[in-house]
């Protein structure tokens, strides 16, 4: 017999494949390249421990290696499959870059569904057939193997019955752990469990992302342990537990910051304080709602170079300037 070994309950288990799912943009790259960092400099596993990554829609340059360095991880630790992968056919291949590697405690495959060779990703024995031996793996490198797969854009059913494709996503691994956008706080997610033998369902915890400086032209994001969640990941997709009034606050931080940005450059913290005392949103919101604008290309955030501080500005239209104009700070920025 052999005990169940934890290397962060109730969430991830030691030689064990198990499955995270949620939709885009709630935070599951940033929170699991928390765990990368967290394994890499020797959290878990008793001492530091080598991660191997299998990701066909991250860039390790800009994605990647930014995040585990603002986690604190140690880069030299995380290793990346460059070739093409297939399940199951390169399982033997893995195992064997695994050992050669040497003390390997977590192999992450992002997304899963992107390495089954062009397989149904809905047909029930194709799925099995294919991530089946994933436990196999897990169990025999003694290391967690983890599964990145994304639900459906309709989640009103609930994290399991929102998972793209076949139930053999769901049935074959150890655990399903699923990741859900908090309905009161921006920037805040929750994780749990929310199918698996091992521990209790609805079992979790919550996190809030936030932006830090790696030395690069933009903060990139890491994942803030905030302590367990009370809240039901299924009534968080399902939208039962919804604020109705947070888009029309984030709509009116948006038109704050827009207005304040007229004047000057302005820090967030000092956007955040304005955006509070006129329309009473957070400073999640306040958060979200300038990434908003700068993704539409009206406002941007830089410094001038290690050690100074991060400005919000206005993006001006060229039109404005006339046809001889060249904004030079953009070209910089390039």
């Amino acid at each position: 017999m052999r005990s169940i070994e934890w290397l962060d309950k109730p969430l991830f288990q030691r030689a064990a494949f198990q499955l995270i799912v949620g939709k885009k943009g709630t935070g599951k790259g940033t929170y699991i390249a928390g765990l990368m960092a967290r394994i890499s400099r020797g959290d878990v596993f008793g001492g530091p421990s080598g991660v191997l990554l299998i990701a066909s829609e991250d860039s390790d340059e800009i994605d990647v290696k930014p995040r585990v360095r603002a986690a604190g991880g140690d880069e030299d630790r995380i290793f990346s499959v460059c070739a093409p992968m297939r399940l199951p056919r390169d399982l033997g291949a893995l195992e064997e870059t695994a050992i050669e590697l040497g003390g390997i405690g977590l192999i992450v495959i992002d997304p899963v569904g992107n390495h089954l060779g062009g397989a149904n990703t809905d047909a029930e024995g194709a799925v099995r057939d294919a991530i089946a031996p994933l436990n196999d793996l897990a169990h025999d490198l003694d290391c967690l193997v983890l599964g990145v797969r994304h639900l459906a854009k309709d989640t009103s059913r609930g994290a399991l019955a929102s998972v793209l494709g076949s139930t053999a996503w769901v049935d074959v691994p150890r655990a399903v752990l699923a990741v859900a956008a908090d309905d009161e706080q921006e920037q805040m997610f929750h994780i749990a469990c929310v199918a698996g033998n091992r521990s209790a369902r609805g079992s979790g915890r919550s996190f809030r992302i936030e932006l830090a400086d790696v030395g690069l032209r933009e903060p990139v994001t890491h994942a803030v342990e905030v302590g367990p969640t009370e809240k039901s990941i299924d009534s968080l997709l399902d939208g039962t537990a919804a604020d109705p009034g947070r888009a029309v606050k984030k709509t009116a931080a948006g038109d704050v910051i827009l207005r304040e940005l007229t004047f000057e450059p302005r820090s967030l913290e000092y956007l955040k304080a304005a955006v509070a005392a006129e329309v009473g949103a957070s400073g999640e919101t306040t958060w979200r709602a300038a990434n908003e604008l700068k993704a539409s290309g009206k406002v941007r955030c830089s410094n001038s170079g290690p050690g100074t501080p991060w400005l919000w500005r206005v993006v001006p239209a060229l039109a404005d300037f006339g046809p001889d104009f060249v904004d030079l700070s953009e070209r910089q920025s390039q």
